[in-house]
This record gives C-alpha cells, structure tokens and sequence, in this order.
C-alpha cells in the first residue's frame, strides 16, 4: 500500500504507447498490464484489460496523436479500469495530440484542445500526468482531476550540455513565440544571449521563401534550434538553411515531441540541419530516424520517476 493508500502500480498502454511504456516498466522493475485493444469488424475500438485491478493504482501510457483511435483507446482504458474498482487512473499522455488547436483565432474553429480534455475527463480519471503540453494554459480547462506538467529539457538539457561541452553554441528559438523557452534552455546551459528567426508563414509548417530574417548572430557559431515539437519540419528546416547563409557552422534541432509528419523525414536528410533530437513520447521506427539525422532521448526514466513518485505521495517538483 503507497503512502497514499493504494495499492499495488499497475502500467497499462494503448497500442501507440506500448514500446514507451514497456521502458517505463522495466526502471520500475514491473511487468507491463495486460490487455486487449482490438477492433470489431467495422473498425470501432474495443478495450478490455485482462488483470484483477481492484483498489490498485494505475497508470496508462496514452500518447494522443491522430488517428483519432488513440484518443478512443485511452478513453476507453480509463473507463474500464474504473469499472473494474481501480483505486487510482492516472493518465499519462507523453504526447497530447489536438493542443494546438488551444484558441479561436479564426471564425468558426473549434477549440480542439479544450474538447480533447473534455472527452478524456468522460472517463473520470483522478490525474492527468503530462509532457510539454503545447500551450500551458491548455491545462486550465481540466476541471475534475489533478494535473502534473512534466518538460522536455529535463532529458534535453542534459544531454546537449554534454554535446556542447567545449563549443561555441547559440540557443535559438525558431520563431517569435518561442522566445521563453530559447531563453529557458539558454539559461539552462549556462548562456545567457540567445537568437530567435522571424518569419512569414504561407500556411502551417510552410515558410513564405526570403521571409526569414535572424533576430541575433550566428556567424561561426552552432545555432541549437529549440521547440517543443517539430510536424513537418518546415520551419527548421528552412531556419537552418538561413542560418547557414548567415555564417552558422552548424544547426541541430531539438524537440520534445517529433512527429515527423508530411514526408518530413525524408526532407531531413537533404536539408541544411545537421543533427535532430527528439524523445520517444511519439514513435518511430528507429531505422527511419537514424537515416534521417534523427536521435531518440528516451523520457522513460522521467516518466517511470513521475509515476513512483505519485504512487509514494512525493512531490515531482525535482523533477520539473
């Protein structure tokens, strides 16, 4: 029984989450719940968890990305774990697909982020344990269970001060809205100048050609690019190329969420980027990724500490 009296961790995972959650498992020293998430004939979702939950605490590893299945499958497993008297659900969404869509900026939009929450709060789970959420105030629209926000850099940082020992580096924030967390990981590796590119956009992902203009000096540096999540890879893409016209030695990438979307993959590998870093909250086949300049930086550990410590009644904070 945890200092919060429930019982015994159980992890369960949707289909998109079983390979992060089989990591999570093993820096437990746990055996990943068993499960069935199959279809019926005509393609709807049909979940059923095949182990005694009763008044045990339980984590599902749910990432939320398109298709919309996901979105079903973790619905459907915080639902059946709660029939089944579980005496915690915790889900936890490495990735929250739909956050983008945080806002009206356009006549007649829904507000998918908002609505996303809302169909996941349907099954009544008690916490929400999450992972660089596109927008923060995103997690205001819960409204009935507790939400922890872990980030990125807790795994990103880490690993580039290692890389970057030594080097004449710049962080950069691929455009405007991202200054914060180029300042953030700025001053997380010890620099405090930073650079961050404006530019017009034709549509999402697609940057309007010599719009690019860098707030910021670059030449005979290693520009490290820092987002929260890379779709197409457009904006980087065409971020390096100008930084490189600009007199960068290098360009590397990181984001917390790679989703590699639109043949991004394939455009990595002719582009002007030299080394990607993402984490596995979304994933990939890794062949993929290496031919593409792609490194994976697993969130594993940070996830498996965030649930240990849930599961004993600690804070997370030394974990943010």
């Amino acid at each position: 029984m945890s200092a919060n009296g429930f019982g015994t961790i159980q992890v369960f995972a949707t289909n998109v989450g079983k390979e992060l959650a089989e990591k999570i498992c093993q820096d437990l020293g746990i055996t990943l719940g068993q499960a069935r998430l199959a279809r019926f004939k005509d393609g709807e979702v049909d979940v059923q968890i095949l182990e005694n939950v009763r008044g045990n605490d339980i984590f599902i590893v749910a990432p939320t990305q398109p298709p919309a299945d996901n979105l079903l499958e973790a619905i459907f497993l915080a639902e059946a774990a709660r029939l089944s008297s579980a005496g915690r659900i915790t889900l936890v969404i490495p990735y929250f697909g739909y956050a983008r869509a945080d806002r009206k900026d356009a006549p007649r939009k829904a507000i998918a982020a908002r609505l996303a929450f809302k169909m996941l709060e349907v099954a009544h789970p008690n916490r929400f344990l999450m992972l660089d959420i596109h927008a923060e105030q995103t997690l205001a629209t819960v409204e009935y269970a507790v939400t922890d926000h872990l980030y990125g850099s807790a795994v990103g940082v880490p690993h580039l001060k290692k890389l970057l020992d030594g080097k004449d580096f710049v962080i950069a924030s691929p455009d405007r809205g991202g200054g914060a967390r180029a300042i953030k990981y700025a001053t997380l590796l010890g620099h405090d100048d930073f650079v961050f590119f404006s530019k017009q956009r034709a549509s999402a992902g697609e940057v309007k050609q010599d719009s690019i203009k860098i707030i910021g000096d670059v030449k005979g540096k290693l520009v490290v690019l820092v987002d929260d999540m890379i779709d197409s890879g457009g904006t980087m893409i065409a971020d390096a190329a100008a930084a490189k016209a600009e007199g960068a030695t290098e360009v590397w990438a990181f984001a917390t969420h790679g989703l590699f979307s639109a043949g991004a993959l394939e455009r990595f590998k002719t582009s002007a980027i030299d080394r990607v870093f993402t984490t596995d909250s979304v994933y990939h086949d890794p062949k993929e990724l290496a031919d593409a300049k792609v490194e994976v930086i697993s969130v594993s550990t940070l996830l498996a500490s965030a649930i240990k410590r849930t599961h004993d009644g600690e804070s997370l904070s030394s974990l943010i």
